[in-house]
This record gives structure tokens, C-alpha cells and sequence, in this order.
């Protein structure tokens, strides 16, 4: 699909790389240096939803730069105008709620890397999309890699078919031990009952059900 909006230009940024056709990230900007306004990036998102996630699809990974986005109170708009639904987060990074809709990313360490990972994959449900917001550029390092799954999915095809195979047919389970208290100094600290929202282990297992989930 041609790239054919008015409300948006391309731009670049460093790390954009070309795969197989798709721009990782597609970079827009405003048509013009005037048109950087929230309202004027608001109006863009909701008269164009349905292009910008046909963006998103081909495109992976869409980074939206040089708008006056300022703060959780500006971010939560522009995510409000998407249309998306809400998804709570079930999983071990522990999170502080910054604003109606917006959390932090992680509260762990910051000499930690965050490896690459699908959004709360322990769930039946996980979320279709994933929007982040930076707020205060680290001063070294911080950068948001990510991968495109359906390419990983194609070369595990292509290089371990048996494998690919054998998972298919009997399917795949994922485990994660969790403490019950929060654990502060990890990236994945985040204890169950943080995560379900009570103390007491029948409740939790109950509500873990309800999500697709299994408690041992």
C-alpha cells in the first residue's frame, strides 16, 4: 500500500531499518511545521483511523514525532481518540498508574534490559496493539527495539520445521513463578497478588482462570 495521507508526512529517525518492503518504523510528522498542535494531531488520528492502522499492519511499528505531546494527561487523549480498547495488564513488570489510561513501562532497575517479548503472552487474550509514550529522554540508552513475530514465525518455518511442527500439534505452555509480595528490585518483581488484585490464593486462582490461566 502507497503511503497517501495529507494529515501526515514521512519522516526518519535513527534505527529505521527497510525488511523485506516495510519501513520498521513508518516515521509521520505533521504536514506542516504548524500543524504540530495537539488538536491538530487529534483531528489527524480520528479522521484517518482506519488508514493509520492499515499503517500499522504493513508497517509493524508506526512512530508518530514532533508533535506537542507533553505529559500522561496529552498521551491519554491521543490514545482515547484511537478507538482501541482498554486491555488491563496481567504480567510480572511492576507498573506505577501515571494517569486514567497511562502507566509506566517498567519500575525495575535501570541497569536492566528488558528483553524482547510478546505483551502479556501469559494471558488467553493478549492485546493486538501496543502504544508507548516517552516523556523524559534517557541520557544514554533507552531505546525501544522491537521484531516483527510473524517474520520470526516465517524463519522458524523456514529453519526448524519439526519443531515448528511438533508445536503445533501439542501446543505450548508457558510458566512463570511469581512471589507473592512484590519484588522491588526485578523487572519481573511483580507479585500475584499485585497482578490479581488480592490476598487470598483461591480468589487469585479464580481470577487467573477467568483469563486463561493456570495457578500451581
Amino acid at each position: 500500500m502507497e503511503f497517501s495521507c495529507k494529515a501526515f508526512k514521512v519522516g526518519t529517525c535513527e534505527g529505521q531499518t527497510v525488511v523485506d518492503g516495510e519501513t520498521m518504523p513508518l516515521v509521520l510528522q505533521p504536514p506542516e511545521p504548524n500543524k504540530g498542535d495537539m488538536d491538530s494531531l487529534l483531528f489527524a488520528v480520528k479522521e484517518n483511523r482506519e488508514w493509520f492502522e492499515q499503517m500499522i499492519i504493513k508497517n509493524s511499528a508506526v512512530l508518530l514525532r514532533g508533535y506537542n505531546v507533553n505529559n500522561a494527561q496529552d498521551y491519554n487523549e491521543i490514545l482515547e481518540s484511537f478507538g482501541w480498547d482498554e486491555v488491563r495488564y496481567f504480567g510480572p513488570a511492576p507498573r506505577k498508574h501515571v494517569y486514567k489510561r497511562v502507566w509506566t513501562a517498567n519500575e525495575g532497575p535501570l541497569s536492566e534490559s528488558i528483553y524482547y517479548h510478546h505483551e502479556m503472552v501469559l494471558i488467553k487474550e493478549s492485546p493486538g496493539k501496543v502504544i508507548l509514550f516517552c516523556e523524559i529522554p534517557a541520557l544514554e540508552g533507552g531505546q525501544t527495539p522491537f521484531v516483527p513475530s510473524f517474520r520470526v514465525t516465517e524463519r522458524m518455518l523456514k529453519e526448524f520445521p519439526k519443531a515448528m511442527e511438533e508445536m503445533e500439534e501439542k501446543g505450548l505452555k508457558y510458566t512463570l513463578t511469581a512471589l507473592s509480595k512484590n519484588d522491588k528490585p526485578s523487572m519481573r518483581g511483580r507479585g500475584w497478588e499485585d497482578v490479581f488484585g488480592t490476598s487470598d490464593p483461591a480468589e487469585a486462582e479464580r481470577r487467573a482462570k477467568a483469563l486463561g490461566m493456570d495457578m500451581e
